[in-house]
């Protein structure tokens, strides 16, 4: 993320700002005592993981969405329909009041679980991963949380499932805990976006799909990739193509035609699937089911899961090992 730059007002005059300046137009005022240079172009979650640096006091460790987005995973941002506070743990006899900025938690942090990223304590990647699983509004929110930060395709700093089983485990009785236990054995490690994630659990657990591949490459019997499919269910042929928001690009758009083509050449079935039909559950599971027995009925499997040896050394591939 962008370097922390918010101040207490107490940290600016000791850097030589007059209160007159502070009053003037080369400052901006965040929040009551708090206050950073004007004219800075900055993410929006970025500026608030910076508001809530800047209040932290000692004792207090950064955590959740905001220690996750520090260090460097940036599918994190506190959204949603009213932006989250950062969450701050709090030792004993800390003073931290809440504010708009920041979430004061008293919960237990185990030594091991902190670390330090310029100067500023926080939560590890696992631990942060924890507060925002056993925080989320749903178990499906949680898992949300969980494919983001252990996702080995995205390209952000990540954690693993491994590591949040040991952190689940050397808790106990903490606010959300069931919620966080249901949501692990529910991740995955190769899910790409939230939607993927999204489309997943609807295919899982409301159409009853099991044992569906996530981001599976699939070749033709001369070992020519098809194409990478968002899910997979390797039983029947289904595919489960998610289109998100930057697939109605026109190079994008014709990208995922052609991929569908060939995947049907080769017998497989594709089903895709928008944020929209999220609106409409129902309807996505019967078309998921649909697409399913279409799949089982097809005579055709021109395909396969082998990896031909040139797909281990080719570049773009390693994603997806």
């Amino acid at each position: 993320m962008e370097p922390i730059f918010a101040t207490s007002r107490t940290a600016a005059l000791s850097s030589r700002a007059t209160p007159d300046e502070l009053r003037g137009p080369g400052w901006e005022q965040r929040a009551h005592g708090l206050w950073r240079p004007a004219g800075m172009a900055v993410a929006a979650a970025d500026g608030r993981v910076a508001d809530a640096v800047a209040l932290m006091t000692d004792g207090c460790v950064l955590g959740g969405w905001a220690s996750l987005r520090l260090q460097g995973n940036e599918g994190f941002d506190g959204g949603g329909d009213v932006p989250r506070p950062a969450l701050v743990h709090c030792a004993a006899g800390t003073q931290l009041r809440r504010r708009e900025a920041v979430e004061p938690c008293r919960s237990r942090v185990w030594d091991h679980e902190v670390t330090e990223l310029a100067g500023v304590p926080v939560t590890t990647l696992a631990r942060a991963t924890y507060d925002e699983m056993r925080l989320a509004p749903s178990v499906r929110a949680a898992v949300v949380a969980l494919d983001t930060a252990v996702s080995r395709v995205r390209g952000t700093a990540r954690t693993s499932l491994q590591a949040l089983q040991q952190v689940i485990d050397s808790h106990r009785k903490t606010r959300g805990i069931v919620r966080a236990k249901r949501a692990l054995v529910l991740g995955s490690e190769r899910s790409a976006s939230v939607l993927e994630t999204r489309t997943r659990l609807v295919a899982e657990l409301d159409a009853d799909l099991t044992g569906l591949l996530v981001n599976a490459p699939v070749f033709d019997r001369a070992g020519t990739l098809l194409g990478v499919a968002d899910l997979l269910d390797r039983q029947t042929g289904l595919v489960v193509e998610t289109d998100g928001t930057q697939h109605r690009e026109a190079t994008q758009h014709t990208d995922d035609n052609v991929r569908e083509e060939r995947f049907e050449r080769a017998g497989l079935v594709v089903v895709r699937v928008t944020a929209l039909d999220h609106r409409d559950v129902p309807g996505l599971v019967r078309r998921l089911r649909l697409g399913q027995r279409d799949a089982r009925m097809s005579r055709r499997r021109d395909w396969t899961l082998e990896q031909p040896a040139w797909f281990a050394s080719w570049a773009p591939g390693k994603r997806w090992q």
